[in-house]
């Protein structure tokens, strides 16, 4: 990729199950490294069927590595929350994060927590406590592994938990532990913030990577957010950390990929 991006660049994906032999995967995979890309942010829905040696290498032959481990596919598939008012159903989701950090270990990534979270809920300060609880528990197995946890700050209408950046930072303050990071993403911020550039700015501390995704939830510059804008305020902060592409495909997925990276390195 050209170097004017300022950022390391990841795209988050579903890697399919038969990934080595996958020929669209594959092409994908060629488009990131075609753009220099440095990695990528992976939902795999069954991560303890995954030869850890084997995914490493087959990243590492398109020059990437995984950045982050996606709980959503995952949470999805297995209807696990960490706001569950069922406390077995809680634990449940507890018992699965500690074993995605484990997970995520092994490739020295982070794991995001956004699905994970819980949906809407009718009781929100009841979910927001057991969401709160959980972190808990899963904060110091973080801490033994030295593996991130990312609370995305996703919109009230997917979930009642950590919604704008100042309720994600409210829910993670009393828990000591230097590996609970949030996490902005711009189509969330779109929804719930009043000033995007403000909050950045104000937590700018409790943040090591961002989502760029647009307003219709398609990749940048398929929509009305002013991407150049934001690379040039996250530039003015000063800020060290990375950028993960997410969204809905438009087009194709190879097609959006080239549409996207032509996009953000001509800012």
């Amino acid at each position: 990729m050209d170097n004017r991006f300022p950022f390391p660049l990841s795209l988050q994906l579903t890697l399919p199950e038969d990934y080595p032999i996958n020929s669209d995967f594959s092409d994908v995979m060629s488009s990131l490294k075609k753009y220099s890309c440095a990695g990528v942010e992976l939902n795999i829905i069954e991560p303890a069927n995954i030869v850890t040696g084997e995914l490493k290498s087959y990243l590492q032959s398109y020059n990437l590595r995984l950045t982050m481990f996606a709980t959503g596919a995952t949470a999805k598939a297995s209807g696990l929350s960490l706001a569950a008012e069922v406390e077995e159903k809680r634990a449940l989701a507890i018992e699965k994060c500690l074993l995605f950090i484990d997970f995520a270990r092994e490739f020295e990534a982070g794991i995001i927590i956004g699905f994970l979270k819980g949906g809407t809920a009718a009781d929100k300060s009841r979910a927001r406590r057991s969401f709160s609880q959980s972190l808990k528990s899963i904060a110091p197995h973080a801490e033994a592994c030295r593996v991130p946890v990312l609370v995305e700050a996703t919109n009230r209408y997917e979930s009642s938990v950590a919604n704008g950046l100042d309720d994600t930072v409210e829910l993670l303050a009393d828990i000591e532990s230097r590996y609970l990071r949030i996490l902005p993403d711009t189509f969330h911020m779109n929804i719930e913030e009043s000033n995007m550039f403000a909050v950045l700015e104000k937590y700018s501390q409790y943040f090591d990577s961002i989502h760029f995704s647009d307003n219709n939830r398609f990749f940048p510059g398929r929509g009305a957010i002013d991407f150049g804008r934001i690379i040039s305020f996250l530039k003015e902060i000063n800020y060290q950390g990375g950028v993960g592409i997410e969204g809905n495909i438009k087009t194709d997925l190879t097609a959006d990929i080239h549409a996207t990276m032509e996009y953000l390195t001509s800012l």
